[in-house]
């Protein structure tokens, strides 16, 4: 390989973050955490989930760009971990709904 493409391939591997497998775990801000906790039925159904459900999970809230998409996103957490369900797109078989 040329010393260009060796250099473009060291740039491409520090820029791989678009999948959760190919980054760090991200982490909830302390107050979304709070939040979070706030409601018990959710964190327990939360804390009960596998580490290879959260990393991707967190991946998708923290990934968000606008803060309200994240706020959105933390909520639908929130909601779906208090009725004892998967987000949508890491459940097989259950759509994610419009909005």
């Amino acid at each position: 390989m040329t010393p260009a493409g060796e250099q473009a391939f060291a740039a491409g591997k520090e820029n791989r973050s678009h999948y959760s497998y190919e980054s760090e775990a991200r982490k909830l801000a302390p107050d979304e955490i709070e939040r979070f906790q706030a409601n018990a039925k959710a964190w327990d159904d939360w804390q009960k989930r596998p580490p290879g459900y959260r990393k991707v999970v967190l991946h998708w809230v923290a990934s968000a760009k606008k803060t309200e998409t994240r706020a959105r996103r933390l909520a639908t957490l929130m909601e779906d971990s208090a009725h004892g369900r998967k987000i949508a797109g890491v459940d097989i078989g259950r759509k994610r709904e419009p909005g």
